[in-house]
């Protein structure tokens, strides 16, 4: 049985690495899929993590206010528009679809496979950093100042999630992913500045929106967006191919059984 499934593994290694072709500006390799449910399964850990912070106390809440707020970050504390949380959901989920779209590009759509391998890399990364990160600590978020908005809600989980904000860093992720694989592809594009322009509007948007809804601080989304849009280049940066290795190792299947080659190219 054990054979059957290596066997099996080197299978579908073996197609994964025939289906891209060498015609795209990045590599990508068996372990970057494996990063994938690893990333997930890291991010659902961190998760439990962050689900299992304390309640705050309605003795102690009552006594706070927006005055207890540093002065560049108070305004956030008395803002508690209910419909700028519909706007922030909306340009998040827009930017989570924009690298998709890159795919209407002939060019990136060929290499489809590995562009989306690389994006669900990144946001996984990102899954991972937000999650382990904010479960680490205790910023509570501004509608906990803000007499106006219900116990309950002030109280509730999720309150002590406000550093750092994690929507907007997830929509600067997302776009800048898309302008990078634009840039590589087409790196003597003209006019290239509208492109990276584009890629920070929606971030910008999502981290408005959660200022007025009262979800997170100037200094939370200052802190998350940089660490989006990082991940956002970084990702494909580091997938980008070098100088051709002389050596090369594919994994074959001949007569049931699973068998790596290795190529050294004189």
């Amino acid at each position: 049985m054990l054979k059957v499934v290596l066997t099996g593994i080197l299978i579908l290694i073996n197609i994964f690495n025939l289906s891209f072709a060498q015609t795209c500006p990045y590599r990508v390799r068996a372990i970057d899929v494996i990063s994938i449910p690893v990333a997930g399964g890291l991010s659902y850990l961190g998760l439990k993590e962050l689900r299992a912070k304390p309640r705050l106390d309605s003795a102690y809440v009552v006594t706070l206010s927006p005055d207890d707020v540093n002065a560049f970050d108070r305004g956030a504390a008395r803002n508690n528009q209910s419909i700028a949380g519909v706007y922030s959901d909306a340009a998040l989920y827009t930017a989570i679809a924009i690298p998709f779209l890159t795919l209407a590009d002939k060019n990136i759509r060929h290499d489809g496979l590995k562009i989306v391998t690389l994006y669900l890399e990144t946001m996984g990364a990102m899954g991972v950093i937000y999650t382990w990160g904010v479960s680490q600590t205790r910023r509570k978020r501004p509608y906990v100042y803000n007499s106006e908005v219900e116990m309950e809600k002030r109280t509730g989980k999720g309150a002590l999630n406000s550093f750092f904000a994690g929507h907007p860093a997830a929509a600067a992720a997302s776009t800048f992913f898309a302008a990078k694989v634009l840039h590589d592809y087409y790196p003597d594009m003209k006019h290239e500045w509208i492109i990276w322009t584009a890629a920070s509007i929606p971030p910008a948007l999502v981290g408005y929106f959660r200022y007025k809804n009262g979800q997170h601080f100037p200094t939370d989304i200052i802190a998350g967006l940089p660490i989006g849009v990082a991940l956002g280049i970084l990702i494909p940066e580091i997938h980008k191919r070098r100088k051709d290795s002389n050596i090369s190792i594919i994994p074959t299947y001949y007569n049931k059984t699973g068998i790596v080659s290795f190529t050294y190219k004189f």
